[in-house]
């Protein structure tokens, strides 16, 4: 038994660079500082202290054990100051943290002006109505400026900070390929991907990308969709133009009304299934992938019906493709982060020991969605089930996105 205390070799699968808007040019580059000018008016309208903090000229929050569980947003210590990032991880007993994007997801939106984001339309507008060709490479501009940041802040410490490279999207299989490969290289050890439309328009399972997930499980890469990046699935929004689903705030990733968070998972959902049935995690079983902030309510269900169609009338025809039961590949390969704040974790254990290796801690570090002190009350909600389930939620299951180097 490792004599460390549990809540102090915890592994986070989900971090985030929260940095305020005026010095996105200092931080990222020149793209950035135009973006910070552009996306005045929608970040004003997340209101004070969210996003924006004209006044501050540093990450320079006192780094105390309370203020890392309760500051949130871009004044919490160690919000984009990525030296003070392990500062701040080691008062949270944080061995190891993926880091996603905040400035990152606008550059998503621009990059994908056809995903049906009403953001990436506001965004557009404030861009002087420019083509979607040009919104897209300047939002193309804007990824080079995150994945530049990205390799900088592996730098510092590559076994604690795991910042996540973003893909633009690609063109077909061998660009998708050429940027994965790039990104490896220049020392990435996390990938997002768009869970919302087909990769390279192509099936998830489709044997043409098969190289791409082939050379993530050999350099032990986990892909991961996040909320926010899941543009093209929902073309419309016009599912949430009515008055029971008018947002109460802004927010980059979720619209802080039901209907957001009761179909945030969808995307995702879909995209494991696509892989699971079409034999992506039988022909890659070293593939690591990650759904992060996009709850866990649905991964259970999700192996329930696709184990019920493996072993009943589709049991001959998937015998051809699966030498498991999709519950397995998704025990084996896939890993999500539940809602600590407001979804029953300790009941998915439960419910769903065969997959119990899927769920993981996260702190959403410094969002507000991560909620104060939440490892000790995740902690206290599994707790009754023991030291194994503890574990396992904490350190354990985490490893698997958050590998060793070497």
């Amino acid at each position: 038994m490792n004599a460390t205390p549990l809540l102090e070799r915890t592994l986070d699968v989900d971090g985030h660079e929260f940095a305020p808007p005026h010095l996105w040019g200092e931080i990222f580059g020149p793209v950035a500082a135009r973006l910070a000018e552009v996306c005045a008016p929608m970040i004003q309208a997340t209101g004070e202290d969210y996003i924006a903090r004209p006044g501050q000229a540093a990450d320079d929050a006192p780094m105390t054990h309370e203020n890392v569980w309760t500051l949130r947003h871009t004044g919490a210590p160690g919000a984009f100051d990525m030296m003070r990032r392990l500062e701040a991880l080691d008062l949270m007993g944080v061995r190891s943290q993926l880091i996603f994007p905040s400035y990152g997801l606008w550059a998503q939106m621009l990059a994908t002006p056809e995903g049906g984001s009403s953001i990436a339309t506001a965004l557009r507008h404030f861009l002087g109505n420019i083509s979607e060709a040009e919104t897209r490479e300047l939002g193309f501009a804007a990824t080079d400026e995150w994945n530049d940041w990205c390799v900088r802040t592996t730098g510092i410490n590559p076994a604690r900070l795991r910042p996540v490279g973003m893909l633009k999207a690609p063109r077909d299989a061998d660009d998708l390929l050429d940027q994965t490969r790039d990104l490896i290289a220049r020392g990435l050890r996390g990938i997002l991907i768009n869970s919302g439309s087909p990769p390279a328009n192509l099936s998830p399972a489709s044997p043409a990308l098969d190289p791409f997930w082939a050379l993530l499980a050999e350099n032990n890469v986990p892909v991961m969709a996040h909320v926010g990046s899941d543009l093209g699935f929902l073309r419309s929004a016009t599912w949430s133009d009515a008055p029971a689903f008018a947002p109460s705030r802004a927010s980059l990733e979720l619209g802080f009304e039901p209907y957001s968070f009761a179909t945030l998972h969808l995307p995702v959902e879909h995209f494991l299934m696509v892989m699971v049935l079409g034999g992506v995690f039988e022909r890659h079983p070293r593939l690591r992938f990650g759904a992060i902030e996009l709850g866990a309510h649905w991964l259970g269900p999700l192996a329930d019906n696709l184990d019920m169609w493996a072993t009943t009338i589709f049991a001959r025809r998937i015998k051809r493709v699966l030498s498991l039961k999709p519950s397995e590949y998704l025990a084996r390969n896939v890993r999500v982060t539940p809602h600590n704040i407001v979804e029953p974790v300790a009941e998915f254990f439960t419910r769903y020991p065969r997959i119990a290796s899927c769920y993981c801690y996260s702190t959403d570090y410094p969002h507000l969605e991560g909620g104060a002190r939440i490892n000790r009350k995740a902690h206290d909600m599994l707790a009754p089930l023991g030291q194994e389930v503890l574990e396992g939620y904490f350190v354990e299951n985490g490893k698997w996105l958050l590998p060793a180097l070497g």
